[in-house]
Formats: C-alpha cells, structure tokens, sequence
C-alpha cells in the first residue's frame, strides 16, 4: 500500500561541513493488511480444558517500510519503532478467548540478532485486539527496508476449536520513522 499520507515534521536542512542533509520524522506510517489467514493447529479430538495446555496460532508478516517512502528517500537512513498494531476478526469470532498475545520482531537472515518482543496485547474487544508497546530502535531488525514480524496469539484449546480451523482478520501495523537523507549521496 502506497498511502502516503505523512507530514515531515521538525524538517530541517542542515550544513555539516560539506554534507547538506535532510532530516524530519514520519508519524503513522501504516500498512493494511486485509483478510489475514491464522490456521490452528490440528487438535486432539478429546480435550479437557482443564488440563490441556494453551494452543498458540502463528503468522508471520513482512512490513515494507521503503515502499511507502518516496522514491527519493528510499535510500535515507530510517530510524523506526512500532507504534501499534491491530488485529480486527471477520466473521463471529470473539477475540476475547485469547488469553496472551505479541508481535516478535525476526532478525534478518543476514544477521546473529536474537529475535524480539516488541508488542504485547493491550486490550481485547470481542472484534479486535490492540497492541501497544514502546517506541523502541528498531533498524537493526530493517533488512532492506522491510520489518518481518510474528503475531502469536495463544488460546485455551476448546475455544479454538470453537473458533474452527482458522481465525481470518485484518492487520493493521502502524510504525513512526525519522529519515535522514544526505544530499552529497
């Protein structure tokens, strides 16, 4: 999705001896991702749900964050942090049956870099989970301008069963950037 809808905020044109650059921030720079498939794992055909462990559901996603910069900016230097992400179920699923919730951001693969949790689920409406988390450095886990992330989404089993074979929802992934982008490039 192309929507470029940001305004460079606290623009400034600096003079550093002979390097002119550019330097703003990009607040709310989103990513719609519609109809996502979450698919369950298979499942016993007995389930006690006392005594059966939670059930986790995994999806993984990349967040191109360049394809929604100009084309100018593409090669500027970004420094970004997740603001929020939203899950929003179709169909009649209450979301409330999930008990724990995150988004781990994935290293890239041409890095050793630990994989990290950056969201955790801050509320839970029977239509749509919200994540909320700090606004922490997150280039290093930027490979090529993309962010690849993991929601995890973690349930008692006899609710999922109640959910069916898969949770379908729509993801929305907002972030905040600060481009520096140096003229002399």
């Amino acid at each position: 999705m192309r929507a470029l809808s940001f305004a460079l905020l606290a623009l400034g044109l600096g003079a550093c001896s002979d390097v002119l650059y550019l330097q703003g921030s990009v607040d709310q720079l989103c990513q719609r991702l519609p109809a996502q498939s979450f698919r369950a794992p298979p499942l016993p055909a007995t389930l006690k749900d006392v005594s059966t462990p939670a059930v986790t559901i995994e999806r993984r996603f990349d967040f191109d964050v360049t394809a929604q910069l100009p084309p100018e900016l593409a090669a500027a230097k970004l420094t970004i942090g997740f603001d929020r992400l939203t899950l929003t179920a179709k169909g009649p699923v209450d979301l409330r049956m999930v008990q724990a919730a995150k988004l781990t951001l994935e290293s890239p693969p041409s890095q050793a870099r630990a994989p990290k949790v950056v969201l955790q689920v801050a509320e839970a409406s029977p239509a749509a989970l919200q994540f909320v988390g700090e606004d922490l450095e997150l280039s290093p886990y930027l490979a090529a301008g993309v962010l690849s992330y993991t929601v995890a989404l973690t349930a008692v089993p006899a609710e999922v069963r109640r959910m069916g074979d898969e949770l379908t929802a729509d993801v929305d992934a907002c972030a905040n950037v600060s481009v520096r982008w140096d003229y002399a490039r």
